[in-house]
């Protein structure tokens, strides 16, 4: 059963949004392998919000006068999504473990100081994933990398 880290990400104050997903995949993502080495998750998914957020139709016949889905209020200060899957809870001890040596934290926390407002970065553990196709079935994790 794989083990999810879902990350709401803030962009520190005073970088631009260009700036903030340029560091994160140029130079974060990058150091994060290096640290951690085989301990990387089987895949880091970064989503990145737009702003501003126009609200999009349910059903795309609708004209825009029917149901839309709107940017939630709670999520107003999140600049990205990150989604860090992990074979098992294991696999993601051992990341942690990994992340918080001495040296290798320290550079971490210095990197991610540089772009997130780490005060405001929320994280949610999440145990079983499913996940459809969209010919109905399921999908696992077996296409994204090794174990």
């Amino acid at each position: 059963m794989t083990y999810s880290v879902i990350l709401h990400v803030p962009r520190k104050s005073g970088i631009s949004s260009e700036e903030f997903k340029h560091h994160w995949e140029t130079i974060h993502v990058p150091l994060v392998k290096k640290l951690v080495g085989y301990e990387f998750p089987l895949s880091y998914t970064r989503h990145y919000i737009e702003r501003p957020v126009a609200t999009h139709p349910v059903d795309p016949a609708l004209d825009g006068s029917g149901t839309t889905v709107e940017e939630s209020q709670g999520f107003s200060d999140v600049d990205g999504v990150a989604i860090l899957t992990f074979a098992n809870k294991e696999h993601y001890d051992k990341f942690s473990r990994k992340l918080v040596e001495a040296k290798k934290h320290a550079v971490y926390k210095e990197d991610l100081g540089g772009f997130v407002d780490v005060a405001a970065l929320k994280a949610l553990f999440a145990g079983e994933t499913k996940a459809t196709g969209r010919d109905g079935g399921m999908v696992g994790w077996s296409f994204v990398g090794s174990v």
